[in-house]
């Protein structure tokens, strides 16, 4: 079976690598044309990046940190923390 890339997506409240998911979206090519419908999970997958990477997950992109003034309060709309990662897994049929 040929190899192909999975995509984890975690979505953090801050840039660092070990912090806890508040959200996250899978991108599995591995399941091939087999996936019928969107799974929904109550806990994340990894409970960080790092956890995720030393399970064989490598980084492709993380967020920097965004610097803000004191009275800048907070930012409405998509979370601003995420990490990208690959792992490449065998084709299922």
């Amino acid at each position: 079976m040929p190899t192909v890339q999975d995509i984890l997506v975690l979505f953090q409240t801050t840039p660092a690598l070990d912090a806890q998911p508040v959200a996250w979206a899978y991108y599995e090519a591995s399941k091939g044309t087999g996936v019928q419908d969107l799974v929904e999970e109550g806990e994340p997958p990894y409970k960080s990046a790092m956890e995720a990477m030393r399970d064989g997950w490598q980084v492709i992109q993380m967020s920097e940190l965004k610097h803000r003034s004191p009275g800048e309060g907070y930012d409405l709309g998509p979370l601003p923390y995420q990490t990208v990662l690959s792992k490449f897994n065998e084709l299922q049929e």
